[in-house]
């Protein structure tokens, strides 16, 4: 839609070029006319113009005056001059102004008609442009929006390996996000592990509390550090700080870590533990990662404080150097299923060590070193020690430390025996969760805690809760309540026992809690479930 102002002081001037010129021809909507700066500025104001025909010459305000408000107040407008004076210096204002053309009097109509022509043209481009300009914008505001999601597929990406660990393949992910490299030099890995909720949330409610808790990260560990707040593809919650060219300061770090922790416990209701990581360049943040995954399984006597990784050593035999630092990139690998990585990268750790150091005793610590990934491994996917017994005869460390040779075949079939078991098909029960279950069952009169069930299967609390809810799809503390209400309903079937007292026999002292909870899960009280289910009986 083309809207067009005539503005001049002659009133049959105005009126000739309205009647004059085939406005419908050349593709102009709607024409309005003013007969002196005042009343043009009110139309403008008010009205959508795109182009403004306009006398120079006019009693109270001029032509060129008229133009200069509409610039100041950032109209956009496509500005025809027409005047009586043949001198360039009038042309020459009206196009610093603004103007796209200028035409003398009397106006012959056909010229202006062409003139309009190339005013509706240029307005047109202007459109275009400014629909390009402001789809533009919005795809910048939609980036900005999408950046931490961004940032975090970077991350998840590089602990996941997606992106090679050397410098150039970083800088060209990070240069891709538009993230600079140099406060990100050097980073800190800081685990936020959720121990325990002090509240029973289903599976909803347990990820926007996890939501939740990364946002106070942000506020309150990020308030003074730069850094990003992440979750990584197993669903643990990570804060990545951004140390530059210096380690991060530790003091501050655990001041910070503590804060956040106290907070967690008063207005989150839940119990968490930070595990700080060393602070490495970013091509090495592999290690510490893994690291931080396994002080975090391996801890079950620390909860809610600040632990630093390095407090939390193995307690297994002593390993060679060549052994020690191989550990958490061997289960890694294992935990991905690669035999063959976990293979080259023992006969790497091997072929580092010298000759005359490569003893029985040596070849002992190698064994041990690698059956502590493999236990670790199976117990983060739910196997047990027994159940690898089971898939062959196993030697032990004497019997395997004979030869070099002796060594590598029993580690290959170690290995691949652990990958079978780790990869079973999915309907093979997991030993852990179903002893779990078991449990479950066999204490529904108890009151069961998530610290409780770890304890017995001797497992950090926060990996247990991922570990049963990946397994069965269900958040722990969910799947217990449901337990105890099925319980519940099939008293209420099956006995005259009153409420109160099976409400009593499932460890619920409070009438009113236990009857709330049963709604939760059946959506009627247990009174209304037994009366509707005698009724139907």
């Amino acid at each position: 839609m083309i809207n067009v102002l005539i503005v001049d002081d002659e009133y049959y001037a105005v009126k000739g070029l309205i009647s004059g010129v085939r406005w419908d021809r050349i593709g102009v909507d709607e024409v309005y006319e003013a007969y002196h700066a005042s009343a043009a500025q009110r139309i403008l104001s008010e009205r959508n113009v795109d182009i403004m025909i306009c006398d120079i010459e006019m009693p109270d305000e001029s032509g060129l005056e008229l133009m200069s408000w509409a610039r100041d107040n950032g109209l956009n407008l496509e500005t025809i001059v027409v005047t009586c004076h043949s001198e360039f210096a009038y042309a020459q204002k009206a196009l610093q102004l603004g103007g796209c053309d200028y035409l003398l009097k009397p106006v012959i109509y056909a010229d202006m008609e062409e003139v309009v022509r190339r005013a509706i043209l240029k307005v047109e481009e202007k459109r275009k442009a400014s629909l390009t300009d402001e789809r533009y914008r919005e795809y910048v505001r939609l980036w900005n929006r999408q950046r931490p999601l961004l940032i975090e597929r970077f991350w998840q990406d590089l602990l996941d390996r997606r992106i090679s660990a050397s410098r150039s393949s970083i800088e060209a992910s990070l240069s891709a996000y538009e993230l600079p490299i140099g406060p990100m030099e050097r980073v800190c890995p800081i685990l936020i592990s959720i121990e325990s909720w002090e509240k029973t949330l289903n599976e909803r409610d347990e990820d926007i509390m996890e939501f939740a808790l990364r946002k106070a990260a942000e506020e309150m560990i990020l308030s003074e550090l730069p850094g990003d707040v992440i979750q990584d593809h197993r669903g643990n919650s990570l804060v990545m700080l951004y140390a530059g060219e210096r380690p991060a300061e530790e003091e501050r770090v655990r001041a910070l870590c503590s804060r956040f922790i106290e907070a967690c416990r008063r207005y989150f209701y839940c119990s968490v533990s930070c595990y700080i990581g060393e602070t490495v360049p970013i091509a090495e943040i592999w290690s510490p990662y893994l690291a931080l995954l396994d002080a975090e399984y391996r801890n079950v006597s620390r909860t809610g404080e600040v632990i630093l990784c390095r407090e939390l050593r193995p307690s297994a035999p002593a390993l060679p150097p060549e052994a020690f630092g191989c550990v958490p990139e061997w289960a890694e690998w294992l935990e991905r299923g690669n035999a063959e990585a976990v293979l080259a990268g023992l006969d790497a750790a091997l072929d580092r060590v010298p000759p005359a150091e490569l003893t029985a005793d040596t070849l002992k610590a190698f064994y041990h070193a690698l059956m502590q990934c493999i236990y670790y491994v199976l117990y983060r996917r739910g196997r047990t020690a027994s159940q690898l017994a089971e898939e062959g005869n196993w030697p032990d460390a004497a019997a395997v430390a004979k030869s070099l040779s002796g060594f590598k075949r029993w580690a290959e079939e170690a290995v691949r025996s652990a990958v079978r078991l780790s990869f079973a098909p999915a309907g093979t029960a997991s030993p852990v969760i179903q002893k779990i279950k078991t449990y479950v069952l066999e204490h529904l009169d108890q009151e069961l805690s998530r610290e409780e069930l770890a304890s017995y299967v001797y497992l950090n609390p926060a990996y247990l809760s991922r570990l049963f809810r990946k397994e069965t799809g269900m958040v722990l503390t969910e799947y217990i309540l449901r337990e105890k209400m099925h319980r519940a309903s099939e008293l209420l079937l099956a006995s005259d026992r009153s409420i109160s007292e099976i409400a009593e026999s499932l460890g619920y002292g409070n009438f009113s809690y236990f009857a709330r909870l049963f709604r939760k899960v059946y959506g009627v009280t247990p009174h209304e479930y037994r009366k509707s289910l005698r009724k139907s009986s």
